[in-house]
Formats: C-alpha cells, sequence, structure tokens
C-alpha cells in the first residue's frame, strides 16, 4: 500500500503556521492562494524554515565576532570605544594573542549592566575562531579586567589539580570553553579558586576576588543555570575570597543561596527532582546519582561554613535519606565511599550544634552535666566512625570535627563543679595529633596552600584551645613541649593558607604570636588567671577563637574590652604565674583510642615558656573595628548587628602597618623560624 507524500507548506504559509494548498510536485509551481491574493513571493524550500532562527549560544559569539573586528578594524584610532552592551554582556573573549594584555582596551562598563550576563545551558563546544587553533581556549574579559588565554589554561590545571580532587563536582573533561559557555560564573569561580597560588599573575586573584561577587548574585538572579551557579558557589565557599575583615566576608551568604537554589529544584529529594519541574523528565540514573553527589556536597559544605563562623547550620541535611528505601539504596551504592563517609561526620557534627544550641549554653550557669554527656555522646559517635575511614585525609577531618565538639567543654564553669580534666586532657591530645597531622599532610601535599577555609579556622582553634590549657592549673599533667612545638604549626599554618599579604589568615597566625608571647591573657580583675572559662559564649565551638580575639584586642589594640563585667572571675579561682617554669617531669598525654592519626606527644622533662621573641605592634599605627561600610555606601555596622555579633567578627582596617615584620621566631631548640606572611 502506497503512502501519499506529505504536503508540503510555502514559507509565508509555515512561518504563519495556517493551512497551504500550494501544489509543490508542479514544476514549476503555482503559487497558492493565500500568495495570490496578497501579492507574496511562493517559495518553497526543501528543508524547514522554522528552526532557522539564532540560538542564544549563536548570536553570543556572532556579537563577540563582531566586537573583535569593530577592535581590530579601529587600528588605535579609538583605543577605548566598545560596542553597545547586549542583555548586559561584559565577558566577551578576545583573540588568542602572542603578546600580554598590560591594560584591556574595553573599558568596565556600568555596573548596572555588568551585572546582567547572558547565560545558557548544554555543554556544546565553543567554536573557535578564524585563524587560531580548533579548540583554543579564547581569553575573557571580566568587567573590563582581561586574562589572557595562557593564564586562563594554567589557573584551570592548577584547580583540576590541586583544589578539585578536596571538592569533586565538577568534570574535569572539559575546556575552559565550555566551561564559559555553561556558566561565565562558574568559569571565574574556577579561576579565581586556581589563581590563589599562581606565582606568576599575583594579579589575577586581586582583580577577580573583588569582581566576583556581583557576578553571584547576579547570576542568582538569573536562575537560568542553577546546577552550574550551586556548583560556583560551593567552590567559593569551600575556599573563602580573600579579605582583611570578617565582615566583608559574603561566604555565608553565599553558602545559604547555594543550600536554597539546590532544595528549590529538589536536589534534597531522591530521584531527579520530578516534584519540583514543570515539563516531565526522564529517570536517568546517572543524574539521579549526579544529584544526590552534589546535594551531598551541598550538606557539607553549608555545615562546616556554618560550624567555622560559630551559626547554628540551616539546612535540611536529612531529607535525602527518606523515602523509598530501595531506591535510596541503589543510589547510594553509586556514592563515593570518601562523601559517604564525610556526609555521615557532618551529620553528626549538625545534630551536635542543634543540640548545643538547645542548652543554656549563654549562661555561665548551664547545666554542665547535660552538657558534658551531649559530648560524650557525639564523640563516641564520631569515634566509632574511626575504623571505616577511606584515607587518612578523611581521619584527619574527622578529627578536626571532634575538636569543635570537645570544645564545648570550655562553657561548662571552670570551678564549679570544676574542670572535667580526663576529658580536656584528651582535647589536649587531640589538638596536637591533629596539628601533627596537618603538618605531615602539609609537607607530603603541600596542602596548606590549598586547605579548605574550615580546616584553616580548625587550626586556629585547636592552637587557642593549647594556649589555653597550657595556662590553666592543668598544665602539671601536659606535655607542654609538644604543645609549643603544635601551636607554632598552626601558625605556620594559617600563615601557609594566607593567599594576599594582611588578609585573615596571616592576620590570625600574628594574633596567636602575639597572646603566646602575651603576660596579661586571661588575668582577671583580681589578679587570678583563668583561661578554663569563657566570656563570649553565643558563637558555638568557635566562642573560643572569638574570645581570645578579644583577648588580643583588649591589650594589643587597647580597646575597652565589652565583656569586663564577666572578668569577674570566681572567688576560689586558682593563681598560678603566666610564664611558669616546670621543675618536674610532666606526665605524658594518653593517646586517644581509634584514631590511627592520634600519636600521643613524647614526654619531655623541662619546659621554659615564653621563649619567643615580643613582637607587639605599634598601636599608634593602627587602628581596628573601625570599617563603617564606607567603602560599600551601607550605614554604620554597629546599628545593624547585635552586639555579640559585632563583637566577634575582627576587622582590621587598612592601617595595619606596612613596615617590614621581624622574623618569629619558632619554640627553642626546635629551629623554627616564621615569617609574617609564611
Amino acid at each position: 500500500m502506497m503512502t501519499t507524500p506529505r504536503r508540503k507548506a510555502c514559507v509565508e504559509c509555515r512561518q504563519q503556521k495556517i493551512r497551504c494548498d500550494v501544489e509543490q510536485h508542479k514544476t514549476p509551481h503555482e503559487a497558492c492562494s493565500r500568495c495570490k491574493k496578497m501579492n507574496l513571493e511562493c517559495r518553497i524550500l526543501p528543508t524547514s524554515t522554522r528552526n532557522l532562527r539564532q540560538t542564544k549560544a549563536e548570536m553570543r559569539r556572532e556579537l563577540e565576532e563582531l566586537r573583535w573586528n569593530m577592535r581590530q578594524g579601529t587600528d588605535g584610532a579609538h583605543p577605548h570605544s566598545t560596542p553597545s552592551n547586549v542583555e548586559g554582556q561584559t565577558f566577551s573573549p578576545l583573540e588568542p594573542g602572542s603578546g600580554t594584555f598590560s591594560h584591556p582596551s574595553v573599558p568596565p562598563t556600568d555596573a548596572s549592566t555588568s551585572l546582567s550576563p547572558a547565560f545558557e545551558s548544554g555543554h556544546s563546544r565553543v567554536g573557535s575562531r578564524k585563524g587560531s587553533p580548533q579548540g583554543a581556549t579564547l581569553p575573557r574579559i571580566l568587567d573590563g579586567y582581561v586574562v589572557e588565554a595562557k593564564r586562563i589554561d594554567d589557573c584551570f590545571t592548577l584547580f583540576f589539580t590541586q583544589y578539585r580532587p578536596l571538592l569533586p563536582i565538577l568534570d574535569s573533561s572539559m575546556t575552559p570553553n565550555e566551561y564559559y559557555e555553561l556558566s561565565p560564573f562558574l568559569f571565574w569561580s574556577i579561576i579565581v579558586t586556581g589563581s590563589r597560588k599562581y606565582s606568576d599573575d599575583p594579579a589575577i586573584l586581586d582583580k577577580t576576588s573583588q569582581l566576583i561577587t556581583p557576578l553571584a548574585f547576579s547570576s542568582m538572579a538569573l536562575r537560568s543555570t542553577p546546577i552550574p551557579v550551586i556548583q560556583g558557589l560551593l567552590i567559593l565557599c569551600t575556599w573563602r575570597l580573600p579579605t582583611n575583615s570578617m565582615y566583608k566576608d559574603m561566604t555565608h551568604v553565599l553558602c545559604g543561596a547555594a543550600v536554597h537554589l539546590a532544595t528549590q529544584i529538589g536536589l534534597h529529594v531522591t530521584g531527579v527532582g520530578q516534584d519540583f519541574a514543570r515539563i516531565p523528565l526522564k529517570k536517568d540514573q546517572d543524574e539521579k546519582i549526579f544529584r544526590a553527589k552534589l546535594w551531598m556536597h551541598c550538606v557539607i559544605v553549608s555545615i562546616r561554613t556554618s560550624c567555622a563562623e560559630g551559626i547554628p547550620p540551616l539546612v535540611v541535611a536529612e531529607s535525602f535519606f527518606h523515602g523509598d528505601e530501595r531506591d535510596r539504596e541503589d543510589t547510594l551504592a553509586y556514592l563515593p565511599p570518601g562523601l559517604q563517609f564525610q556526609h555521615k561526620v557532618h551529620i553528626i557534627l549538625l545534630k551536635a550544634m542543634a543540640a548545643m544550641v538547645r542548652t543554656d549554653l549563654n549562661s555561665v550557669n548551664c547545666d554542665v552535666r547535660v552538657l558534658r554527656s551531649l559530648i560524650s555522646v557525639f564523640d563516641s559517635q564520631l569515634l566509632s566512625l574511626a575504623a571505616s575511614s577511606p584515607s587518612e585525609l578523611d581521619t584527619f577531618q574527622l578529627n578536626c570535627v571532634r575538636i569543635h565538639v570537645l570544645a564545648y567543654h570550655f562553657f561548662a564553669h571552670p570551678t564549679n563543679p570544676g574542670p572535667d580534666v580526663e576529658d580536656l586532657i584528651r582535647l589536649y591530645s587531640l589538638c596536637i595529633s591533629t596539628i601533627q597531622a596537618a603538618n605531615a599532610i602539609t609537607q607530603q601535599t603541600n596542602s596548606a596552600t590549598i586547605s579548605q577555609s574550615f580546616i584553616d579556622r580548625t587550626m586556629a582553634l585547636a592552637g587557642f584551645v593549647i594556649l589555653k590549657l597550657t595556662r590553666s592549673p592543668l598544665a602539671q599533667h601536659l606535655d607542654l613541649a609538644a604543645g609549643e612545638r603544635a601551636y607554632f604549626y598552626a601558625v605556620q599554618f594559617n600563615n601557609n593558607a594566607s593567599v594576599q599579604a594582611g588578609d585573615i589568615g596571616s592576620r590570625c597566625a600574628q594574633i596567636m604570636t602575639n597572646l603566646w608571647n602575651s603576660s596579661k591573657v586571661f588575668r582577671r580583675k583580681n589578679g587570678a588567671i583563668e583561661s578554663l572559662g569563657l566570656r563570649l559564649r553565643r558563637r558555638l565551638s568557635m566562642s573560643v577563637s572569638f574570645d581570645m580575639f578579644w583577648y588580643w584586642r583588649e591589650e594589643f589594640a587597647h580597646l575597652t574590652n565589652p565583656y569586663s563585667a564577666e572578668d569577674s572571675g570566681p572567688s576560689n579561682a586558682q593563681t598560678q604565674p603566666t610564664t611558669p617554669v616546670y621543675e618536674k617531669e610532666v606526665k605524658e598525654v594518653t593517646r586517644p583510642t581509634g584514631l590511627p592519626l592520634a600519636q600521643a606527644p613524647a614526654p619531655v622533662t623541662k619546659f621554659q615558656s615564653n621563649t619567643m621573641n615580643q613582637i607587639q605592634p605599634n598601636p599608634a599605627t593602627m587602628s581596628f573595628d573601625t570599617w563603617d561600610g564606607s567603602e560599600y555606601n551601607v550605614p554604620p555596622m554597629l546599628e545593624q548587628f547585635p552586639d555579640y555579633d559585632w563583637a566577634a567578627g575582627f576587622d582590621f582596617s587598612n592601617e595595619w602597618p606596612n613596615v617590614p615584620m621581624p622574623p618569629i621566631a619558632g619554640p627553642a631548640g626546635t629551629g623554627y623560624n616564621f615569617g609574617v606572611n609564611g
């Protein structure tokens, strides 16, 4: 049985989507009745013309080609002219060249238009330009700042070889051009992270770190490619943008945006998220696994960010494990063991933080029995996971989480009912072993330079814990020499993690150095030394670090301590010298069980504290907590934040002394010499 060939419509009728009565089989054909009536040319094409309109990617490439031709055609007559901005697109590539772009020929556009880059979904490869090698990386512009092709390739190589293994959420087989076509924000997130230790051109980090935050907010507003935006946000939250003030740090805001974007597209549920889509979705197993992985990374990064900030996390962490058990088990079978292990560890940390928030931590009269019971329960749960750790790096991260859990011991009243000697000694040993593990890993893989921000904050917390315990009555039970070595390993770790002069990492290292040499730290109004208590108590485990910052401000910046009213120590507080000499042999610290990296330090016979040279900044050349928001045209921050929140965020002004700082001498007999900038 023969079928009648399908009738074709002429071009005019097809575009208007109306019935056409043209006889296409006649040669030449007669015009259809509509074309005759309207006196139009009746044409029949062999292929359809409905989908011949340019795609957004093709229009963008054509726009970039026109811009390039205009720049080449000016021959320097109008070096600062540029075509009008289409859809706010300011991220145009340039033709690869052999020279270095010392000054971009395209000036920065208006801020209002630079916040609206055009995105398109898909993984289509960018076509190469005439005269350029096939698939060659194209230079890019971010708000007038040009990054040439070689620098882009170098930064991508650094990111995918050093940073991606710690956060495997991106496809390493895609090219820089493909990532730019997928999402300019994700592309620049890779660049700014890969350039953190890029010595060939440090200006890339300086420039892109200032420009990428507005791009992040504009990308979230467009909402056209949520998955790449989530991936870019997780990268920026894992490796924070360099800043000299915690109040200029937008990490917690970006992390919250990533989690909310993820839940809005249904990443927190198993499957492909059909309940959150307006069109039928294909039930693809690879898509299910990809979404599950990305959500678990969102959970881990969110919990870490909140913990490092001392803020309760706002994440529905376990919703992924609700629903059909068989579907869940099928998905978990394809997830990497290390990711599942880290997810379990951070779920315990999440539960610990939530449980601690429900207790009366704000008061020195909180129920110590409940507090210590919670600490014991959650620490035991973490220890039970140690045997299933897939690698030493996973064990090291587990120990970092344990430090945060055990740090809640400092919320107990220091004298009533008295310190938990056994648990505090265990915490001391854990801090030493964890810092030693970080130092060993750093020597093997140079991990300090690519350290995640959560690890940096934890190293500082571990150092402050060591300082508090070595200045306490428990010092006679501790290996003080091992504690001092570990303390300055933590100082060096923060110096190595610093990516810019005067950023939070380098200044935290300087603060730690000053506090170790201080003879006034922990001294109460009555002259007693009380190091086991906390005055600042609303920042969860990080209250220990933030409280130490106020000790430093009070002594070295000569600021009035807002917690001075709480300095009245208990009547039975024990007084001891700040820099004692222990003539008798101290006891060896007990090794925590179940942790491969928790190696007990060797005992020593004598310990002479305060072996470092005193380094005190000149108060006349320094100003602290003076940033009032003038750089961003906002009202003074003091009126916008609660008192405890403002007190917790230490802010160094740009008046930090520019004079060269003398080297920081390490502990006596160790041979270490720590420079301020690593």
